[in-house]
């Protein structure tokens, strides 16, 4: 059995500090710096804009959307914490159409994993760049959701973002892209668009088709796409991005009053029974779920962020 290992008092409160000022958990936050220090020998590179090119509409054959799965949104609860930006959707949906044959049969899993696992990196390294020329800030940078060439960091991209087999006792696959019904896998094992999925590839996207200069990472109709997969097919979901709304707007508009609001509702005890730990995840994540959707803004000052809803929350509220 493995001693435990107690980190010093300032330590932990440094990182507990950190994690606060950047609205993440204490997992996420130490991530997050294993990451960045990973990737530091690749802070020098530049990427070429070039590599986008291949997933613009103008060099995909629509011709290769013929084949339809018939499939609505897997997730049954709210969706994990990991999944706290929705770029990556974009991006995993043009890189399927990519790889369509003439037919439109679509990839193996195995083999669109590992197309992605190819030229995810490059992608990361470019948008970081256009992030850091832009000024971002926090929450709203582009390249943060998607993985440096570390393997482990690669991987929860494919598990959580993408889509991941079936694993003992489970009946489907799982993923962002199959939880929120944008692909399916059919009967010989292809990764096919559902009809959602087929509407929201063919949607022009700020991103990758018009400019990396500035801008939302999606579009109004594809925020309006998503929100109507959520609305309504993912119930839980739904329930949980209301009760985030409700409590901002209500004045629960900080980072801890936020989780105490969310625990009283899902935490220990409750039906959804989270655990104490797994709470900020659920936070983070949802957050910048909403923020892409368009439903909330981060406000910063210094050490400290506060939320507020947008008009398009407050159409919902109404």
């Amino acid at each position: 059995m493995e001693a435990t290992v107690s980190l010093p008092t300032l330590l932990v409160e440094r990182l507990m500090a950190g994690a606060n000022e950047l609205d993440l958990s204490i997992s996420q936050y130490c991530q997050l710096l294993l990451e960045n220090h990973l990737q530091d020998e690749d802070n020098t590179l530049v990427a070429d804009p070039s590599i986008l090119d291949p997933l613009k509409l103008t060099n995909l054959d629509e011709n290769r959307l013929n084949h339809i799965h018939p499939g609505d949104p897997q997730s049954e609860g709210a969706l994990s914490g990991h999944i706290n930006r929705l770029l990556p959707l974009k991006y995993g949906c043009r890189m399927l159409w990519s790889m369509m044959d003439e037919q439109g049969s679509g990839p193996t899993i195995h083999d669109f994993r590992s197309a992605i696992r190819v030229s995810v990196a490059p992608v990361r390294t470019l948008l970081k760049q256009f992030d850091e020329h832009q000024g971002r800030e926090r929450g709203s940078r582009t390249h943060s959701s998607f993985p440096n060439g570390e393997r482990a960091a690669t991987n929860r991209f494919l598990n959580h973002y993408m889509i991941r087999r079936p694993r003992a006792g489970e009946m489907n696959p799982s993923g962002a892209l199959y939880d929120f019904g944008l692909i399916g896998v059919d009967n010989s094992g292809r990764v096919q668009f559902t009809n959602s999925g087929k509407r929201f590839v063919r949607e022009s996207n700020p991103i990758i088709d018009e400019s990396l200069e500035g801008g939302p990472s999606l579009s109004p109709t594809e925020r309006a796409l998503i929100v109507s997969q959520v609305r309504n097919n993912m119930e839980k979901e739904w329930a949980y991005m209301r009760h985030i709304i409700d409590g901002i707007h209500v004045g629960s508009n900080t980072p801890s009053s936020l989780l105490s609001r969310i625990q009283r509702r899902y935490g220990p005890g409750t039906k959804a029974n989270w655990s104490s730990s797994v709470i900020p995840h659920m936070r983070s994540g949802v957050l910048g779920r909403m923020q892409a959707l368009g439903f909330i803004e981060r406000i910063f000052t210094a050490n400290r962020v506060e939320y507020s809803i947008t008009p398009a929350a407050i159409h919902i509220i109404d």
